[in-house]
């Protein structure tokens, strides 16, 4: 049964209520019938962003495949959705139609009192006791797999480190110690059949269709969280420190009783997605743009052999200044999740602009990431700009939104760290890397932002 906390404090009929596509009133395009301004989206993202804001500011109406939404531009927009302060604004329903098909129940599908509640679940899983415990499994986890690049030829990125974070993300996560085993290659494929789920067009869930993507990633879905449902008993039981375990362990402050078997598979399976392809898409960047300054890469490793230790503690972490710059300049370029959704609950206001109730709104992270008016030569790589001197990233406090904002900001932001630089540890330490000569790839931005051809690297080795 799922004993899941809602909130008592706002009317939640509108959750039983379809989107609103009425918005002629908002100037914008909705562009080709049925498909709207899609393809202009995936085609370059931030340009449609900009053409958007060029011609009608920084409240338009979209097109998208099977939606008309409101494209919010700009820091100060930014700062009314994500503080919400007159609980206008539902992330459960702006994501109800995505992300919600295949991580409802998630924390960040989840609103007000309820959100605040299921947060509660993980007070112990990310202190600082399971971090240092998180920071011990996944150190040699890197080096084994960074290792083992030394063997491949037409070395690609991507599908690399795709591979060694879900090998981190199973053990840290889930405490499966064995990736090539059964249980971590059922995990390893659900994941992958629901990244393709999620690009579907035909959004189907019938056993007579098995072979529709979006079947294949529903089935996947049931299958993970059934697994882990079964699990439960198990972890209550023992002493691992892995966040499954731990997070099994909890119990709700009002009834002194676990939480709900069903809001543990539901939140267990959206922080293993959102762990890993985050993390994964923010390294691609980070891997490309040391690429291509040298300089900074050499910086970075001075950074770490300054250490002198071949693993890093979890205290270390704080020490890696230049690295947490290129860490944030690297998502500030390229945000891991590129279009932040919510939906309105009532009729409100924004900008001048009347929003009925019910009028999925889109926040793209990029777009302010770019505006002139906040950064200094935007486009260029400079993570001088986070020193302490610079701190362009506090002109205005929704400038940046990287790791979210508000109620919802990011809650493994700390871990994403810790991945991070436990990575670029072993990294550097290991390899020098450089792109191709005048390397200047296409971008993907769904359903993971990274580079079109996985991010080509002439690695070699430094001892």
């Amino acid at each position: 049964m799922n004993t899941s906390v809602v909130s008592d404090e706002i009317d939640l009929s509108y959750q039983n209520v379809p989107n609103n596509y009425d918005l002629s009133h908002i100037p914008g395009e909705n562009g080709l019938p049925l498909v709207g301004r899609t393809y202009g989206l995936l085609k370059d993202f931030y340009g449609l962003c900009n053409d958007q804001y060029q011609k009608y500011g920084p409240v338009s109406r979209i097109g998208l495949i099977g939606m008309r939404t409101v494209l919010l531009l700009g820091p100060e927009l930014n700062k009314m959705i994500y503080l919400d302060t007159d609980r206008n604004f539902s992330a459960k329903m702006g994501y109800e139609e995505t992300l919600g098909r295949f991580y409802g129940g998630g924390l960040l599908m989840r609103d007000f009192a309820d959100h605040k509640f299921q947060r509660r679940l993980f007070q112990n899983a990310f202190k600082n006791e399971a971090m240092k415990g998180y920071t011990e499994i996944i150190n040699p986890v890197m080096k084994t797999n960074i290792d083992s690049w030394k063997q491949i030829n037409n070395f690609h990125f991507f599908p690399n480190i795709k591979i060694t974070l879900l090998d981190a993300a199973a053990q840290v996560f889930l405490g499966v110690s064995d990736f090539k085993g059964a249980e971590a290659k059922m995990i390893s494929q659900t994941y992958i059949d629901i990244a393709e789920g999620m690009m579907a067009i035909f959004k189907w869930d019938t056993p007579f269709m098995p072979w529709l993507k979006h079947r294949k990633a529903m089935e996947a879905k049931r299958k993970m969280e059934k697994w882990i449902r079964d699990q439960i008993p198990a972890r209550r039981a023992n002493n691992s420190k892995d966040m499954f375990s731990i997070i099994c362990k909890e119990k709700r402050p009002d009834t002194g009783q676990y939480f709900a078997d069903d809001d543990i598979a539901a939140h267990i399976n959206f922080l293993l997605f959102a762990a890993h392809d985050t993390t994964t898409s923010n390294l691609c960047y980070i891997m490309q743009f040391l690429g291509q300054h040298p300089e900074w890469q050499e910086k970075a490793r001075q950074e770490v052999l300054a250490l002198n230790k071949p693993f890093l503690d979890y205290e270390d972490l704080e020490k890696m200044e230049t690295l947490e710059n290129i860490h944030q300049e690297a998502l500030r370029l390229n945000p891991s999740v590129m279009m932040m959704t919510r939906r309105t609950i009532r009729e409100c206001e924004i900008d001048g602009h009347r929003i009925p109730a019910n009028t999925v709104c889109i926040i793209p992270p990029q777009f302010s990431h770019l505006m002139a008016e906040y950064w200094d030569e935007p486009t260029k790589f400079d993570p001088d700009r986070w020193s302490h001197e610079r701190a362009e990233q506090k002109r205005h406090p929704f400038q940046y939104i990287g790791f979210g904002g508000g109620a919802h900001k990011c809650i493994g932001m700390h871990f994403a760290k810790l991945i991070v630089k436990t990575f670029m540890n072993q990294m550097l330490l290991t390899y020098t890397w450089e792109t191709p000569s005048g390397y200047n790839p296409k971008m993907q931005s769904v359903p993971m932002p990274k580079q079109q051809d996985d991010l080509p690297l002439t690695l070699k080795t430094r001892n």
